[in-house]
């Protein structure tokens, strides 16, 4: 099909806020979190334009301010024919308004939901009322196609059934799923993301120095075995070095200095990241760049050419300081690795932000304390304690049933049946949600009180409007809870 034959008014909607579900971040850092580009999205959304020659229009309303009504306004006035929400499972309840809000202000215009919530519950997500299409599994190469079909007139149900991972409701309204599409194997292939087509200067990091910091992911996938993760050993796959010099630069020409790149653990493949930082020095771009990585994936060599690159901050998942805890967890890292890595990471220039998990099934009080004491001795840069809540299908969500003897599956109900009332389980047999949340306010409390952290965070913060972000949660973080 010639691209300029296709018209088809294609929205991406990020919607308002209304339903707050507590997840494992502490409320007070979830009130003040920051607004951050959706990926997601904005890989789908450069895809399709790239194919289809459409330009989709995206409405982020978290970052707009949009609230539900100003939302029906605009898409009252230009009635899209299509539009994709990309839902996370702590979001359901929001997307579902929105499409709501979508349905009254335009009958005729197509809902299609995608993300990881519909990955995982496909036909539940289906079935819900105001959801005519689901995209499962990588989006890009299935929506286009959609998109493709509703361009053609093709409505019938024998072509949709000719699109891998894409899910409709048949003439009767049952929901129907096409088999999976495999995973994209070249992800070099890909567009980048339509950075483009939203306002950069609305998304910001909390602990960014620069007012404007850009997303890049340069993998997808992951092939560790933590129990706790929802991409557990999943097909790990990356873009190459040049490719995403490529976007760096293409996002440092929109005036941005200062990236995040979100791999959920951007070192596994040590030569490839050696390469890239080889070449970022040689360009000599002038960026700084934060990292997510594995205590066991790197090394004293990576560190030196990280920091030579750019690199200012590594976070690392270390989640508990109790070495049965680790293996329980199926971490493969040990204690004396965690101090030996967080003490090479300083000695190279970087600064260390540790992720630490509180309510671990099994977890007595003894863990925590190790937990404590690790953080007291390694002293990283910034912490996080979350709240382990078991994600759905995970391997910790299913043994901690079995382990309990549960047999009400809360996740799949909730995806089934979404309402307002929702609320998540800790699953820890010694300790129960609100005693956890003192835990986790007390922790994070006692550690960014700590005066050697103010000054040092006010004196590498380059704009007012990042300090008075980091001002903001910092003052909740030290409020009591119910502030």
């Amino acid at each position: 099909m010639i691209k300029d034959e296709l018209r088809v008014k294609v929205f991406f909607i990020v919607p308002p806020e209304e339903f707050y579900i507590e997840s494992y971040v502490t409320k007070k850092l979830d009130k003040g979190r920051e607004f951050r580009q959706k990926l997601g999205i904005l890989y789908v959304a450069g895809y399709l334009r790239a194919d289809t020659g459409i330009i989709p229009t995206v409405i982020d309303c978290l970052a707009e301010g949009y609230n539900q009504e100003a939302l029906a306004k605009i898409i009252a006035a230009e009635r899209p024919d299509i539009v994709g929400f990309s839902v996370l499972t702590f979001n359901l309840l929001d997307c579902l308004t929105a499409a709501e809000t979508v349905k009254k202000a335009s009958p005729a215009t197509k809902i299609c939901f995608g993300g990881f919530h519909t990955t995982i519950y496909p036909v539940q997500t289906l079935s819900l009322p105001v959801v005519d299409y689901v995209v499962f599994g990588e989006g890009e190469f299935t929506f286009a196609e959609l998109v493709k079909l509703a361009g053609s007139g093709k409505t019938a149900e024998t072509d949709f059934r000719l699109v891998d991972g894409l899910g409709f409701k048949d003439r009767n309204g049952a929901p129907v799923l096409n088999q999976p599409r495999k995973p994209i194997a070249d992800l070099d292939a890909l567009p980048f993301p339509a950075h483009d087509l939203i306002d950069m200067n609305k998304y910001t990091f909390v602990l960014a120095g620069d007012a404007k910091v850009g997303a890049i992911q340069t993998s997808r996938g992951c092939p560790s075995k933590c129990v706790f993760c929802d991409i557990r050993m999943t097909k790990y796959r990356y873009r190459s070095e040049e490719n995403v010099l490529q976007e760096i630069k293409m996002l440092k020409k929109m005036g941005i200095n200062e990236f995040f790149l979100i791999d959920d653990t951007f070192t596994i493949n040590k030569n490839r990241v050696l390469r890239l930082c080889k070449l970022l020095i040689s360009e000599n771009l002038g960026i700084r760049y934060k990292i997510s990585s594995r205590i066991d994936r790197i090394d004293p060599e990576m560190l030196e050419l990280l920091a030579k690159s750019g690199c200012y901050r590594i976070h690392y998942g270390i989640e508990s300081g109790s070495q049965r805890i680790l293996n329980f967890l199926q971490k493969e890292i040990t204690i004396e690795q965690i101090e030996r890595v967080v003490d090479e990471t300083k000695k190279a220039g970087i600064d260390v932000f540790a992720y630490m998990m509180l309510g671990i099934p099994t977890e007595t009080m003894e863990d925590m304390k190790q937990s404590f004491a690790l953080i007291r001795r390694i002293l990283p840069d910034h912490v996080n304690y979350s709240i382990c809540t078991p994600f759905p299908k995970t391997h910790l969500y299913e043994q901690s049933l079995q382990a309990q003897n549960i047999s009400d599956d809360y996740w799949q109900n909730f995806a089934t049946r979404p309402t307002a009332d929702f609320k998540i389980r800790t699953m820890n047999g010694y300790f129960d949600e609100p005693h956890l949340r003192k835990l986790q306010d007390k922790a994070l409390r006692d550690f960014y009180s700590s005066p050697r952290l103010i000054v040092r965070e006010l004196r590498r913060t380059k704009s007012l409007k990042q300090l008075l972000l980091k001002a903001k949660t910092g003052l909740r973080l030290l409020l009591p809870r119910n502030t």
